[in-house]
């Protein structure tokens, strides 16, 4: 694939081949927030009373907690399952089926908290609706086969012993589902900023696999993180730190897409 094949962050309206060049922003994916004031260094824009940091903690817990709310609205069918219905093996068909649009949802909170960096001042609603709007589309064609694939190596590993499947096979299953979700999360994120090909998504996310070992190693423990909260405690206090998850992933993956931003764009020279 070359850099030619891929294309900058969403717009409203698709650009004319001729656009798709244009340069990227070397502040694209930040990793600290841009509203400080250069005339006051280590001040913030608007440092008045309620903007100190108590305010901005209050501010921080309230888009987050709208946040959570959005990815619980748009994960719907997953939370209910999680919250009404009982651990089952026979169920994990349905529970396969009900996480489908979990990649979207993730997709336009990625996005989201993307916008906050880029401006906090965005609306947490219009910053996620705008990313589910513009990305629902690519985010789904990677999260329904990974839903698919997990749901049968779920079914596999249950029913391994009665159906007669080799141990071997049984053991190495949920290893390669493990690496699966994370190919799979690299390719979600580089596809909710970059129009990749849907092949050219998974190459570059298995790529960034190795090439990016501490972004893999940081969504793996966001991962068993995210596991151990519903296995020790519950689904609900899984679901109420949705948002907080989401961060920490962008935060994780910030060095990946800037890198994508380097590889995946075409270079233009300015007169």
């Amino acid at each position: 694939m070359s850099a030619g094949d891929a294309v900058a962050g969403w717009s409203d309206d698709p650009a004319p081949a001729d656009d798709l060049a244009r340069p990227a922003d070397p502040a694209a994916f930040p990793v600290t927030p841009r509203d400080r004031d250069d005339a006051h260094p280590g001040r913030r824009r608007g440092d008045e009373v309620g903007d100190g940091p108590f305010g901005r903690a209050v501010a921080a817990f309230a888009w987050g907690a709208g946040l959570t709310a959005l990815l619980a609205a748009a994960n719907l069918p997953l939370v209910a399952l999680a919250l009404l219905l009982r651990p089952d093996p026979s169920l994990v068909w349905l529970v396969a089926l009900a996480a489908v649009p979990a990649g979207p949802a993730l997709s336009a909170g990625l996005y989201a908290v993307r916008e906050h960096y880029v401006d906090p001042g965005v609306a947490v609603a219009r910053a996620f609706g705008r990313g589910y709007r513009l990305g629902w589309r690519e985010a789904l064609a990677v999260s329904a086969p990974v839903c698919l694939v997990a749901g049968l190596v779920a079914v596999v590993g249950a029913g391994a012993r009665s159906s007669g499947v080799p141990a071997l096979v049984a053991g190495l299953a949920p290893g390669a589902a493990v690496l699966l979700v994370l190919v799979a999360l690299h390719a979600l994120a580089l596809r909710t900023f970059f129009r990749l090909p849907l092949a050219a998504a998974w190459q570059a996310g298995a790529y960034y696999l190795v090439a990016r070992w501490r972004a893999s190693l940081g969504t793996l423990a966001l991962l068993a993180g995210a596991v151990a909260v519903a296995a020790a405690a519950s689904d609900l206090l899984l679901v109420l730190l949705g948002g907080v998850w989401v961060w920490l992933w962008y935060r994780t993956t910030a060095g990946m897409l800037r890198d994508a931003v380097a590889r995946f764009l075409r270079p233009t020279t300015t007169t």
